[in-house]
């Protein structure tokens, strides 16, 4: 049961009446802002599936292992949190090739027009859509959320924002630190399934907040399964952003 396809998982959403993730193309990913918990799974999936984003030249295998984090839709800066809420799991990539570090602009909410500039390095995470179970079909994916790798963010300064977080696991509250990751949308095949990316020019920017310890104990189902996961804490908060441009290597 708990390495199921993605074909199964697929099958899965469709009979629980649950919106797949599509290729249409939409404005913007339904998610503005997202908290990031760790988490230790029931079960450690090891698993390969090929993935592609605009730093590959050609499809490539990456060996993946986790969760050991997990993403929840939240609300901040008066934007309330989307319905149906995005869930994501992070899956570590253990055979990341060496990348070369590349300067990108991009345009995200808490930093402004002012500070658009990232450097950014090698893959680490790919993150993957997933539903929330709790009792009859699962929590709906929206429509339009795509597949993420994230890659390391070098150098960049603490923003200091402090945020108000609605329906957030934590304490509502956090100062956003300094920028970690960036994280883009990526195609995926897994087994014979394809994934396109439908917001190519949709991101993320994941930054630093002060650790909140929580507790919590949850089920999700995604691409590999179904996992049971508990929570330790709350590291990071994920910021949309739109990519603007790569600035060479």
């Amino acid at each position: 049961m708990m390495n199921f396809s993605l074909r199964s998982f697929s099958v899965v959403c469709w009979f629980a009446g649950c919106l797949a993730i599509s290729s249409t193309s939409h404005a913007h990913s339904p998610v503005d802002f997202l908290e990031v918990i760790r988490v230790k799974p029931t079960q450690v999936i090891l698993h390969g599936v090929e993935t592609k984003s605009r730093y590959d030249s050609e499809r490539q295998e990456s060996s993946l292992e986790g969760p050991g984090y997990f993403s929840r839709g939240v609300g901040a800066m008066k934007r309330e949190v989307k319905s149906p809420r995005a869930y994501m799991n992070w899956f570590a990539i253990k055979d990341a090739k060496p990348q070369p570090k590349r300067e990108v602009e991009v345009l995200d909410m808490v930093r402004g027009a002012a500070s658009k500039r990232l450097k950014i390095g090698n893959e680490v995470f790919l993150i993957s859509p997933s539903q929330r179970l709790t009792s009859g079909a699962p929590d709906e994916v929206p429509e339009g959320l795509d597949i993420y790798k994230a890659y390391e963010v070098h150098g960049g300064a603490a923003v200091g924002l402090k945020l108000e977080i609605a329906s957030s696991l934590g304490s509502g509250k956090a100062t956003v630190g300094k920028p970690v990751y960036l994280c883009m949308p990526t195609q995926e095949w897994h087994h014979d399934e394809t994934f396109p990316v439908t917001h190519l020019k949709d991101c993320f920017v994941v930054y630093e907040i002060e650790e909140q310890p929580v507790t919590s104990t949850f089920n999700t189902i995604d691409q590999f399964g179904i996992n049971e996961l508990k929570a330790s804490s709350i590291r990071w908060i994920c910021v949309r952003a739109a990519f603007l441009r790569d600035l060479g290597k």
